[in-house]
């Protein structure tokens, strides 16, 4: 086991703030797996959710769909009528560039915009480690509710406030993974003011508020929860 050392006091000058560039769209799942708690199994959740409610033809979207690992696993479980969009361009290059081997038309359903598509409607609808970057949360959020379907699920993935035991277990969890206290503390300075979490209440309520009437938690793991909202 690792032992959580305090950070030294220092400030890294020329730190940047975090952007989605083309340096962590080539690496994005080494970065996700070292960075996110229980990465593979809530798009394994996710997965097993869609398949046992949707129909094969369901229409379902991935926000912030990165380098394409939800839509790819969808894919290959029988799902083709699949949408992403994601507010980097570096990223859904990568993404196009790996669902298309599977389907040489993919890219063209991959949207690159800060907005959520309009005009469409879609029987699911994903945010897995998204919406706590994106500023105007409740728009969003009403613009997804928006276009689902009657009895259409969303399911979302947040990070949330963390105790400070749970930041603690949270940079256990970041050393296990090969990563140094240096850089642990350099992406947490990179996020501030880029990610903005709220805590799990405010999510809830946030939720019942867009309109959602049933909303559920399936999976919390050292601050990331992941809900699951039905629009009756």
């Amino acid at each position: 086991m690792h032992k959580n050392k305090e950070y030294p006091e220092k400030i890294y000058n020329d730190v940047q703030e975090w952007i989605f560039g083309a340096e962590i769209a080539n690496r994005f799942t080494d970065e996700a797996e070292k960075h996110i708690p229980d990465y593979w199994r809530v798009i394994e959740l996710t997965i097993n959710i869609l398949k046992n409610n949707l129909p094969q033809d369901g229409s379902i979207i991935d926000v912030g769909c990165a380098s394409g690992n939800t839509l790819l696993y969808l894919y290959k479980q029988g799902f083709k009528n699949l949408f992403g969009i994601d507010s980097s361009p570096e990223m859904l290059k990568v993404a196009g560039k790996n669902l298309s081997k599977v389907d040489k038309n993919f890219a063209s359903r991959l949207f690159q915009s800060k907005t959520f598509v309009q005009n469409m409607t879609f029987n699911a609808v994903l945010c897995n480690w998204t919406l706590h970057f994106i500023p105007e949360r409740q728009e969003y959020l009403k613009a997804i509710f928006d276009s689902l379907v009657s009895n259409g699920l969303f399911i979302l993935t947040e990070k949330t406030l963390q105790s400070q035991i749970i930041e603690n277990q949270y940079i256990l969890f970041k050393q296990d993974k090969g990563l140094s206290n240096e850089e642990i503390e350099r992406k947490k300075q990179q996020l501030e003011g880029v990610l903005v979490p709220l805590s799990v209440r405010q999510n809830l309520e946030l939720l019942t508020k867009t309109g959602f009437s049933q909303v559920e938690i399936i999976n919390a793991k050292l601050g990331f929860v992941t809900f699951l909202c039905i629009k009756l």
